[in-house]
């Protein structure tokens, strides 16, 4: 039974992304680490592709069902853990509930991917470089850090600390000789159909950035 994720389908990009994790594990699973994976719309596709995925959020809803409330009402989500379930995918995915400055896996990955979740108001107690820095930590040497990264295109994100300009992005890995960037690119704004919690059409500018763990910090 395939499944789908109320927050819409991924970018083409992060296929790309999959598909060189992927061929840099050869033979091996990929691991993969997904902070702020919601209900799964980048957890689900990779885990179909056999990635182990470790998936954390601090919605315990999109986790695990229930109901949302949102401009348009109330909206029933399966949430990640009954995606997992249908797809028979449990093997390959563990779900942690928490916030990830708060509950590191203790581990690496082959693989780390974020998609907008260092910008969100929750995570405002902490600085950016600080969220950046814990999510990149996760990588192994070798391994791949990927990143969309929200900009302030939209009013309620121009100001808010954890949603600098793009040249804070530049900046930040230009001091840090522990990354190989292979890109760090700015979109022009996009429109992004209507999904659970934002029920209209709505534009944001992203930028993603690709770079690898060549050492340890």
């Amino acid at each position: 039974m395939k499944t789908s994720s109320l927050w819409g389908t991924p970018p083409s990009r992060f296929y790309r992304f999959l598909r060189l994790l992927g061929e840099q594990a050869k033979d091996n699973a990929p691991t993969l680490a997904v902070v702020g994976c919601a209900d799964g719309k980048f957890v689900v596709p990779a885990a179909r592709r056999g990635f182990k995925v470790w998936a954390i959020d601090i919605d315990e809803i999109a986790l695990f069902g229930g109901t949302k409330n949102d401009a348009s009402g109330e909206v029933h989500m399966p949430g990640l853990k009954s995606r997992v379930k249908d797809e028979n995918l449990e093997e390959l995915v563990e779900i942690v509930h928490g916030d990830f400055m708060e509950s590191p896996p203790g581990r690496t990955f082959d693989g780390v991917f974020t998609s907008g979740a260092l910008q969100y108001s929750n995570n405002m107690e902490h600085s950016l470089t600080e969220m950046v820095d814990a999510v990149g930590d996760l990588v192994r040497p070798g391994g791949l850090f990927y990143l969309d990264y929200m900009l302030p295109y939209e009013e309620k994100y121009k100001g808010r600390p954890n949603c600098p300009e793009a040249p804070w992005w530049a900046d930040y890995f230009a001091r840090r000789p522990q990354w190989d960037v292979r890109y760090n690119r700015v979109m022009e704004p996009t429109l992004d159909r209507a999904h659970v919690e934002y029920p209209v059409d709505h534009y944001h500018q992203w930028g993603h950035a690709l770079a690898v763990r060549v050492k340890s910090a």
